[in-house]
């Protein structure tokens, strides 16, 4: 076995460690049923001598009664480890999904901004299911087989030194073939598996974005581009297939080779004298049992050659480290003021590491002070926001919040302080009052405090007139909801959340006039009190702050209130002035 086998082999061994009690209960009825079935032949050699020589059928009747007896216990053990196998690969599914998924959500934004969330869902979904069949069923029928395989080797030898040899000589041929299809099924195996993923992807694109599809009318194209790399991964799995029908037709030809061979020279032994019609016979079945054996392990090894690509996949995912994550010294955040710090702040996205989207940014926003950001559009000022809440860290400089560098702050105490209300707001499928409540540590807060919350975001009235009231579902990302309710409901969500700290990323800029006055109403009562960062690209919106920071190429250019910025005539008054004239 190559070491890439041994060590995916040890990790999905690793996977059944929390269960060995079960496992152990597993392999102790597989090795007592191949017990009994390697001692079939015995009695079976017994009575065909006995009525052969001495014309006692007897013997015979006493076989067919034990014989029943047997296969009553085979029975009842195969569906003692038929149960036992299903439930371990069931349980490591299960555990290693939520291990895989708990390890996404550590990962920030830009580890998902370098990656196809269709890939992510591929390896999510059908690489673990090819691991769980590996765990379970694949494994079992190893271990079957290698004992299947010894102890029907051995009893040849014993029965006929000679007559084994015949089988010996089978052996080189299917060695070699094992050697030719290992490098090729495994590394199919894990083509098929990206060929799957990139499929995945498209089609998870093409859902999201059925709308975008349908206007441009192009369904005909995205299914010939899905069409396209199904058949990719079609292709590959033939090819795949060829390999292991021709591993596996090798297999069989040299093992039912080994039978007749074995038939053979061993009717003519017993024509001779030198061996018993029982004996004969005893040997044929344990030929046919190492060559069943053979077999199973050769389905077995090439299926595990595909599931170590599935684990390889699954294991690389797992073994990538989160960028940003507490340090080692990371503090908890004591009772915020909310005074935010940029200093001499440089960043570039990874997705984009030679183009720098913030250059040498410094300012400073007081607790409870209202600052805008604005500015035309790619300047830079979401990744501000995106930098207060450490999606990313900054290449060069610090961002401070209470003269804390976020570096050295518990993330889970920084996020916990910070709240932010998108111009698209994430609603996930489930019950409103459940979306409300979202940004609560455990996503539960009692209905009173859902129902306040809903109040002061101008919600609670239209909740309220809903058949099923807070219970009502939202669908997929809100779709049963209108965008200046899914807007409502996201202010709901900050509000019982209870910041210090809160950020607007354009949240009214997509509203009509009724819905934006209702939705800044609900935002005016969002903000008092708190520290507040207000990315507008709408600068009707933000005259009323305390302060305007002007971005522009990644620099902040400008900075005073929107009187001070007019009379200054640079950028800022550059921006109003082309919006007024757009209206």
């Amino acid at each position: 076995m190559s070491e890439p086998s041994r060590l995916s082999l040890k990790k999905i061994l690793a996977l059944l460690r929390p269960y060995r009690g079960r496992w152990v209960l597993a392999t102790a009825a597989l090795l007592l049923a191949s017990g009994l079935r390697l001692a079939l032949p015995q009695p079976v050699r017994i009575g065909i001598d006995e009525a052969v020589s001495n014309g006692d059928t007897s013997a015979l009747r006493i076989l067919v009664i034990a014989g029943l007896i047997v296969f009553a216990t085979l029975g009842g053990l195969a569906f003692l480890r038929g149960y036992l196998v299903g439930w371990l690969g069931g349980r490591v599914v299960a555990d290693i999904r939520q291990r895989t998924f708990r390890h996404l959500l550590r990962h920030s934004p830009g580890f998902y901004h370098l990656r196809a969330s269709g890939e992510l869902l591929s390896r999510l979904t059908s690489d673990i299911g090819i691991i769980s069949y590996a765990v379970g069923a694949e494994i079992s029928v190893a271990i079957k087989s290698a004992i299947t395989i010894v102890g029907g080797f051995t009893m040849l030898l014993l029965t006929d030194p000679s007559l084994t040899l015949v089988m010996v000589v089978t052996a080189p041929p299917v060695a070699l073939g094992a050697v030719w299809a290992r490098r090729r099924i495994r590394k199919r195996a894990r083509e098929i598996q990206d060929a799957v993923a990139q499929a995945n992807s498209r089609l998870k694109e093409a859902i999201v974005g059925i709308e975008t599809v349908q206007a441009f009318t192009a369904e005909e194209r995205e299914s010939g581009i899905y069409g396209a790399r199904v058949e990719d991964a079609w292709s590959l799995s033939v090819s795949l297939h060829l390999v292991r029908g021709a591993f596996f037709g090798l297999v069989q030809f040299f093992g039912y080779t080994a039978v007749a061979m074995i038939l053979w020279f061993g009717g003519e032994r017993v024509i001779q004298g030198e061996l018993t019609p029982g004996e004969l016979t005893a040997f044929v079945l344990y030929t046919f049992m190492v060559t069943e054996g053979l077999m199973g392990l050769a389905q077995v090894w090439a299926n595990l050659q595909r599931a170590g690509g599935a684990t390889e996949r699954v294991f690389d995912l797992l073994a990538t480290d989160p960028t940003i994550q507490d340090s080692s010294e990371a503090k908890p955040l004591p009772q915020m003021e909310g005074l935010i710090r940029f200093e001499g702040v440089n960043f570039s996205y990874p997705t984009r590491p030679d183009e720098q989207v913030l250059t040498d940014v410094s300012f400073e926003i007081r607790p409870g002070e209202v600052v805008a950001l604005v500015g035309p559009s790619g300047a830079g000022k979401s990744t501000i926001g995106a930098l207060v809440q450490r999606f990313h860290d900054p290449d060069e400089g610090a961002v401070r919040v209470d003269g804390l560098d976020l570096r050295d702050v518990r993330l889970a105490d920084l996020r916990a302080a910070v709240a932010t209300v998108h111009q698209e707001p994430m609603l996930f499928s489930g019950p409103i009052g459940e979306n409300i409540a979202y940004g609560l540590e455990d996503g539960e807060a009692a209905p009173e405090s859902i129902e306040r919350a809903a109040k002061d975001a101008r919600i609670a009235e239209f909740i309220e007139d809903l058949a099923d009231g807070y219970e009502t579902e939202v669908g997929e990302r809100g779709v049963r909801l209108s965008g200046g309710q899914r807007q409502r409901i996201a202010i709901a969500r900050a509000l019982l959340a209870d910041p210090r700290i809160l950020i607007l990323d354009e949240a009214t800029s997509h509203l009509d006039t009724v819905n934006e006055a209702e939705v800044q109403e609900a935002l005016t009562r969002l903000m008092s009190g708190r520290t507040t960062l207000v990315i507008a690209h709408r600068l009707s919106t933000v005259r009323d702050v305390d302060r305007i920071l002007v971005i522009d190429e990644g620099r902040v250019v400008e900075e005073g209130s929107h009187e001070e910025l007019m009379r200054l005539d640079g950028v800022y008054a550059d921006l109003v002035d082309k919006q007024v004239l757009a209206a």
